[in-house]
């Protein structure tokens, strides 16, 4: 009971990580933000990838650590259980690309890798909701915006977020 407890709460920490994070990279691009909100958001994205994954996720995202499964055997490409072949089989997979080490120069390409031991289905449930609150709530911005012109940034990130979380939905459902 306690580590499904356990595995919840740091699937939970990990998808609010990745929203935290793909917002404050949002907001950096904006840059119409205030300082205090960029701080906001980056304090909540770091501390719930510490709550994640520790501290050496976060050194992965800087850059310093080492990519991998933390453990001494190194990447290796899984096979696609789905189409029933082996990583070496289905070169096209992700999970082939995975298996190469690479060191990625943009840091939000390295949150991917940090985040990948704490993913689970409660991830993927926080990640749904995440983004069907983030589309819902921008489309009500938009429909109650007192201006004659409302930005046309809410109604793409209304879309966006609905998309996101209509893609994310198939996930919940996924066998392990």
């Amino acid at each position: 009971m306690r580590s499904a407890i356990a595995r919840a709460l740091r699937g939970t920490a990990a998808a609010v990580s990745l929203l935290a994070f793909a917002a404050l990279f949002l907001a950096l691009r904006a840059r119409v933000t205030a300082p205090t909100v960029l701080g906001g958001l980056a304090a909540v994205a770091v501390a719930t990838l510490l709550a994640a994954v520790g501290p050496s996720g976060v050194r992965q995202l800087l850059g310093r650590g080492e990519p991998g499964r933390g453990d001494d055997r190194g990447p290796t490409a899984e096979g696609d259980a789905w189409l029933d072949e082996t990583g070496d089989d289905a070169p096209w997979t992700d999970r082939a690309d995975r298996a190469a080490e690479s060191d990625p120069d943009w840091w939000l390409a390295r949150l991917d890798p940090a985040l990948d031991d704490a993913w689970n289905r409660w991830a993927d449930a926080a990640l749904t909701v995440g983004l069907a609150a983030l589309g819902i709530g921008s489309l009500a911005l938009l429909a109650t915006y007192p201006g004659e012109d409302p930005p046309l940034g809410l109604a793409v990130l209304g879309v966006f977020g609905l998309n996101g979380a209509l893609v994310a939905l198939p996930f919940l459902f996924e066998g392990d």
